[in-house]
């Protein structure tokens, strides 16, 4: 049996250390930055993030995995996201992916998208996109 839904939560930014890095000649600025963020609505919990960024004067990009631990819907346990984003002025685009396995507890078994946002007046906002699967017998389903 399989169990699907869209999923909505906003997120604040706690903690942000950006460790700056860049190779000789290059035009990008490039950091390794640990980030972890508080979740709110029907995705509910805290994460914490690695991404390594690049940005110059047109535009910047990321890529990120992610653990969650909280709960989508009336599910908790934990999960992996990994994602990415680029930005060109004022256009961006991101994608994102739950990482398939990596659900314990309740969210053993999810799959599916995350689309990450930011409203214009600086809300940042997830999106999932995910199905449940059963259970493997062997899976981990603690949290």
């Amino acid at each position: 049996m399989t169990d699907s839904g869209t999923y909505h939560g906003e997120f604040e930014i706690t903690a942000w250390d950006a460790e700056a890095y860049s190779e000789p000649g290059s035009n990008d600025e490039l950091s390794r930055v640990r980030a972890a963020k508080v979740f709110e609505g029907e995705i509910n919990g805290t994460s914490t993030a690695e991404l390594l960024m690049a940005g110059n004067a047109l535009g910047a990009g990321y890529v990120a995995s992610e653990q969650f631990v909280g709960s989508v819907g009336e599910r908790s346990g934990a999960m992996t996201v990994q994602h990415w984003g680029v930005a060109e002025g004022i256009d961006a685009a991101s994608s994102g992916h739950v990482i398939p396995g990596s659900g314990t507890g309740e969210l053993s078994g999810i799959s599916g998208r995350a689309i990450y946002t930011q409203d214009p007046d600086g809300q940042h906002r997830l999106e999932l996109r995910v199905s449940f699967a059963d259970a493997d017998p062997g899976s981990d389903t603690g949290v």
